[in-house]
């Protein structure tokens, strides 16, 4: 016998048509869907730089600000700690009395080269010890302090002290509550 085959099936040229067709229409959508997975993964790509570039941005402004606000905190202590400072300055200037107006009575009383020891007690007593050169001055003194205490410049005034020394020096010492 001879190596022939026999084909019992016909083949139809239509089947083969219709099969190159559809191979055809399946090449050229491979082909668009190739292009549109290449477009949409490009897409993504950009997509993703740009965020990250955003993302990086964004970062080094927060560590900025971050620095800002660490150099305003250490300001704002600075300056809520000058401020209670300032509170606290401000009631013990208001608890202060005005001595300067004492060296003023004191002025009124004797000469400011005359004073030798000047003391004030928590109450507000004065004590001076003063030296004067003679009787006539120290007469003076005691003259001026009771007028001041007409005057109601100073309360309470008292002659603790008086010494007549041999070589004519008068040691007065003098307490009174100034009128501030």
């Amino acid at each position: 016998m001879s190596n022939s085959e026999i084909n019992l099936i016909k083949k139809d040229a239509s089947s083969f048509r219709k099969l190159a067709f559809l191979e055809e229409k399946l090449r050229i959508a491979t082909g668009w869907f190739l292009g549109l997975l290449f477009v949409a993964g490009l897409t993504i790509g950009i997509s993703f730089l740009v965020m990250s570039s955003r993302m990086k941005t964004l970062e080094s402004r927060k560590i900025e600000l971050t620095k800002q606000i660490n150099l305003q905190t250490v300001k704002e202590g600075i300056l809520l700690s000058l401020k209670e400072r300032t509170g606290i300055a401000g009631k013990a200037l208001d608890a202060a009395k005005p001595w300067g107006k004492l060296f003023t009575l004191l002025g009124l009383i004797a000469s400011e080269a005359n004073y030798n020891a000047l003391s004030i007690e928590e109450s507000g007593r004065v004590t001076a010890n003063i030296y004067l050169g003679s009787i006539d001055e120290a007469v003076v003194v005691v003259s001026n302090t009771i007028s001041l205490a007409d005057e109601k410049m100073l309360r309470s005034p008292q002659l603790i002290s008086f010494v007549f020394k041999e070589d004519g020096i008068v040691q007065l010492s003098l307490s009174f509550h100034p009128a501030l």
